[in-house]
């Protein structure tokens, strides 16, 4: 379980993406645990208690746990597709989660990193489910809002090298500024983010698609492909081509 400063708390339990192109309905199941439902294809019908949710794509639900939740209505035609996640909290009101909104569009690149840090590490599959959660909740103060533009910023520009200095100066803040309100909001340092953001998209590319390194190196501001591989193994402690081989697949759970 991890804790996030002035937030909750909160342990990763599992998570899968599901797709049926059958006619389909959800079972109707009782958990122990929260669980979140992004709906990617096809509206999803789902009861909980007495309560009936139409969840459209691009919506996120939360459902509680020791609460009986299914299907209702006719089963679904043509192609359903949603990721699910279950996980642990002790006390849901400190996330301030709406019990179903709409999300933005990156959230389904979101829910594919947890999904891959589920595999490699569950560590980090939980900070980034924090930071997923915080994302979710209802509008936050002016700050916090400052440090998620800044780190959309860092995920916009993750294919090139970009400094501390280069990234203050975009948005009008001194280096230490802007690195105290990244940490305070995200648990690292902004050097670290930016390093962070890099690798993220250096292994979206290595899992998601088979250029060779000297492609994606080119891709990701490397002057070559060597300049890659020792990043790379300076901070993930594997080669890419290693990381490539035992991380390739996509990991995929039938509900």
């Amino acid at each position: 379980m991890i804790s996030i400063e002035g937030g909750g708390s909160l342990s990763f339990s599992s998570m899968g993406l599901f797709r049926t192109d059958e006619p389909w309905t959800h079972p109707v199941i009782t958990v122990d645990s929260y669980e979140l439902i992004y709906v990617l294809e096809n509206d999803v019908l789902i009861y909980e208690g007495d309560a009936r949710c139409r969840v459209a794509p691009g919506e996120l639900l939360m459902l509680s746990p020791h609460r009986e939740h299914g299907g209702y209505g006719e089963k679904n035609r043509g192609t359903t597709s949603f990721y699910w996640l279950h996980f642990y909290t002790p006390d849901i009101t400190a996330w301030q989660l709406p019990v179903k909104r709409k999300m933005p569009a990156d959230t389904e690149k979101e829910l594919r990193e947890i999904l891959h840090f589920s595999l490699t590490d569950v560590r980090l599959a939980e900070l980034e489910l924090a930071r997923f959660l915080i994302q979710a909740s209802a509008e936050r103060e002016c700050g916090s809002r400052t440090a998620y533009e800044l780190r959309e910023y860092l995920r916009l520009n993750a294919s090139r090298p970009l400094t501390v200095a280069e990234v203050a100066a975009h948005f009008g803040y001194s280096c230490d500024h802007l690195s105290r309100l990244y940490r305070r909001e995200f648990g690292c340092d902004l050097k670290r983010g930016i390093v962070g953001a890099r690798l993220r998209h250096i292994e979206a590319l290595l899992l998601n698609t088979d250029y060779p390194l000297k492609t994606i190196a080119h891709m990701c501001g490397f002057g070559d492909e060597n300049a890659l591989v020792k990043f790379f193994g300076y901070h993930e402690g594997i080669s890419p081509t290693s990381y490539r081989s035992r991380f390739f697949r996509v990991h995929r759970n039938a509900h």
